[in-house]
């Protein structure tokens, strides 16, 4: 997903998602791993899931495969946006089945349910300088959402026991700036509530 190092099981898969390859290879629709459902998506891989929103547009999913290291992954992108924030998710399967994707070293979380983990949240600051070229901040743009200046972010990660098949949700809420006084929990708790996500099986 990305021109830099894959970083997924050091807690910076943020960066990775974000600076993906524009001519990354489309996934064959038999391969997708979300797909359209009345008011959102549902997960089509080893994580069954939808994912909805009333408040938010819907928009994705959008297929592709890369390469991080030895592992080639099929790589399903949608997201709930608006000009505020926006809930980012990736379907993802390691094509070669060697588990590459463990989030084990990451707490568990209480959202969107017991299955997710995360690092919790974070202030980050990204130059409009850095979104030529990089595939899902361009993606988000289109669709609606700016991603540059100071953003409140969180991932949450969920993963089969053969950590081969993954959700990844990532939370991006526009701020003032990440100076202090900012509550990231207050922030990021629209986004939160804005969509439902259930677990399918």
């Amino acid at each position: 997903m990305t021109l830099f190092q894959h970083f997924k099981n050091s807690g910076a898969y943020f960066a990775v998602i974000l600076i993906s390859a524009l001519l990354s290879p489309a996934v064959h629709a038999e391969n997708a791993h979300l797909k359209t459902i009345d008011g959102g998506f549902r997960t089509t891989h080893g994580l069954s899931y939808t994912l909805t929103s009333d408040q938010l547009l819907a928009a994705g999913p959008k297929h592709r495969t890369d390469q991080f290291g030895d592992n080639p992954y099929e790589i399903s992108l949608a997201a709930f946006v608006s000009e505020k924030g926006a809930v980012m998710i990736h379907a993802e399967l390691v094509v070669n089945q060697s588990g590459a994707s463990n989030y084990e070293d990451k707490p568990l979380s209480d959202w969107p349910d017991g299955a997710f983990r995360s690092d919790g949240a974070t202030c980050i600051e990204v130059p409009a300088t850095e979104i030529e070229g990089e595939h899902d901040l361009e993606w988000l743009r289109d669709k609606g959402f700016e991603p540059s200046g100071a953003l409140a972010y969180a991932q949450y990660f969920a993963t089969t026991r053969d950590f081969n098949d993954e959700i990844v949700i990532t939370l991006l809420a526009r701020v003032d700036s990440c100076g202090p006084g900012l509550d990231l929990g207050k922030t990021l708790a629209p986004l939160k509530e804005s969509v439902v996500i259930t677990r399918a099986d």
